[in-house]
Formats: C-alpha cells, structure tokens, sequence
C-alpha cells in the first residue's frame, strides 16, 4: 500500500476509492464510458459490497447508455443517505497527469485545451422491490451484485431523458444486452403500465413506442430521437439500394420524398475496422467513397454528421436542412432549432 501511495504522490496512479488505484495512464487513455465502468468495478473493489441499481445495474447487464455524465447509482437502507454524492477520484499530481493527457492528445492527433477527466459521482436509492442478479469478474476477483433487469428498466427509463431512453429502449428491443436481456414492446409496456405514477409510465411509453430495433448503435438511436425532437419528418431505417439482386449501397436514413439518405459517422467504423474486417482505415474510407458515389449516382443528396452535432443539435438541424430534409407538419422550433415535444 505503501508503495501505490508513493506512486500516487508522484503522478503514476490516481485513486478512484479509498485503497483502489489506477496506472494514470489507463484512466486517461480510456474513453467516457470507459471510465464508467472503471469507476464501478472500483466501488465493487472498495469493500462497500455494493449493491448497484438503475443506470449501473443497465451497465451490468450490458444495456447500452447514451453518452453523458452519470453517477454510480447504488443502494442503501438508510434515508438519511439517500441522494447524490460527488466523485471520490483524486490526482495525486495534476502537473504530471496534464503531461500525460498531452502526450496522449498529441498521439491521437487531436490538440488542443487539455482538462482532466473527472470521476464519477454516485447516487443512493432506497431499495424498490424485485430480484437481485449478480455478474463475476473472475479476473478482478468480484462479484458484483445488481437489480434484474426489468426493476432495473423501471426505476431508469423514466428518470432519462427521452433520447437517452430511446437509446436503452432501442437497444433491448434489438436484443445487444447480455443474454436473456432482450424484451418485446409488449414486455416493455407492462413495465411501464406498473410505474410509480401516471408522469412515470407516461415517459416510459413515449420512449417505448418510439423505439425500434433497426437502429444499429447508439448514435443512430440518439441520432434518430433527435432529429425526432427537432421536427423532421421520420426517416425509413436501414435502406437498400439493390442492383442485379445484390445490395450495392446501404445506409442509416433515408428520406423518400425528399431524396435524401443520411449517415451519422461515429468513426468506429474505421478505429476499428482491421479489428473488424481486417480492412485497413484508408480501405475503409476509399470504401465510404464508392458507397456514397452509387447513392449520388441515382439522385440522391447525402448528409452525415458527427458526435459534436448530436451535442449542439443546432448543427445537426442546419445540416438536415441543408440537405433538405422535410419538417413534420406543425412541428415547432425555437430560435435554437429545437422541437421541445416528445
């Protein structure tokens, strides 16, 4: 221990929990969600013996989440201690952790002003009624225990907002939680008819009758919610170009009546790809290119856009319209380009 303290003080592990440390490198090279994960099997480590619920227990059973800060949410008995509570991740020399970063951001080819990744805070919660699950990580020597799956939904869904829970929806519909996790609509609306009010069920049906299981990743879940929010007309999922009986083109959004086909572009495609498809990035990309000339090729515009636009929905409603993409009758935006009804 005394030794992770020497090396604490000196900048090559920070503290995620009292007596849990981290090389600083790995906490800084990993990616938000990342950190999540990190963050709670370092409270499973404290020797809290924790029992995890809502957002986290999501995280265990492999239900995907929408990006943004959360907290570690967890049980206890106890009221007084219910509530929210900030991070307990500390650097033991923030000089030395910046050089770090820099020398990470100079690698990946992104500069710029540096800021040190926070913690993670966590939220406590009474107990709601349901079973308990729990999940090995034989290789950290845990045994973490967290609500099943649909208390876990329950006390969730509605606490998110609507694109996030459409992401959470989209993702059981289509089943790529861990075995056994997948539910149907029928399955989702039972949950959200047993809700603890008629606000509660009434946000859970929003997102559930929104949701759809062709949406392939978050960001095109979130990506769909969010054109949803800011007013444009609902586009066709998954489309195909066909050619000789074969599919020659494919693409996240298409738009008929205006003759638009989008793509949101989360770049995993092409980090990923020799992982993948044993394509290299620039194969990837010379890939991309061809795709997209067959879809001009038959009149067709193409509008992509990024994680930042999703971030700033803004950008993303001045692309679409851009493009052309048609509003839904009667939808309202603001000054901000904002639709502010589910």
């Amino acid at each position: 221990m005394r030794t992770l303290s020497n090396e604490f003080r000196r900048g090559s592990y920070v503290r995620l929990q009292r007596g849990v440390y981290l090389p600083t490198g790995d906490w800084l090279a990993a990616t938000p969600w990342g950190r999540y994960a990190i963050a709670t099997a370092a409270m499973g480590a404290s020797g809290l013996d924790p029992v995890f619920a809502g957002e986290t227990a999501l995280l265990l059973h492999d239900v995907e989440l929408g990006p943004g800060t959360r907290d570690i949410h967890w049980q206890t008995n106890h009221a007084s201690e219910v509530g929210r509570r900030p991070t307990s991740l500390a650097y033991g020399n923030e000089a030395v952790s910046l050089e770090m970063l820099a020398g990470l951001a100079a690698h990946r080819g992104s500069p710029g002003r540096l800021q040190l990744p926070p913690g993670v805070g966590t939220a406590r919660h009474l107990p709601a009624t349901g079973t308990l699950t729990s999940r090995s990580l034989p290789e950290l020597g845990l045994e973490l225990r967290f609500e099943a799956l649909d208390g876990a939904l329950a006390a969730t869904l509605p606490r998110l907002g609507f694109a996030s829970a459409v992401v959470v929806v989209d993702g059981v519909l289509a089943g790529r939680a861990a075995a056994g996790s997948a539910r149907t609509r029928v399955q989702l609306e039972a949950l959200a008819a047993s809700a603890t009010s008629a606000a509660a069920s009434s946000r859970m049906l929003a997102a559930i009758g929104f949701g759809d299981a062709r949406s392939e990743s978050v960001g095109e879940s979130l990506s769909r919610a969010t054109i949803h929010l800011l007013g444009f007309a609902p586009p066709e999922l998954q489309y195909e170009i066909r050619e000789d009986g074969r599919v020659v083109a494919r693409t996240d959004f298409h738009w008929p009546e205006a003759g638009v086909v989008g793509e949101f572009d989360g770049r995993i495609k092409y980090m990923r790809s020799l992982d993948l498809s044993g394509r290299s990035p620039g194969q990837v990309v010379f890939d991309e290119k061809q795709r997209e000339d067959a879809l001009r090729a038959r009149g067709l515009r193409f509008v992509r856009w990024v994680w930042a636009d999703l971030e700033r929905p803004s950008l993303l409603a001045a692309k679409l319209l851009a493009a052309g993409v048609p509003r839904r009758p009667g939808a309202w935006t603001g000054a901000s380009g904002n639709y502010r009804s589910a």
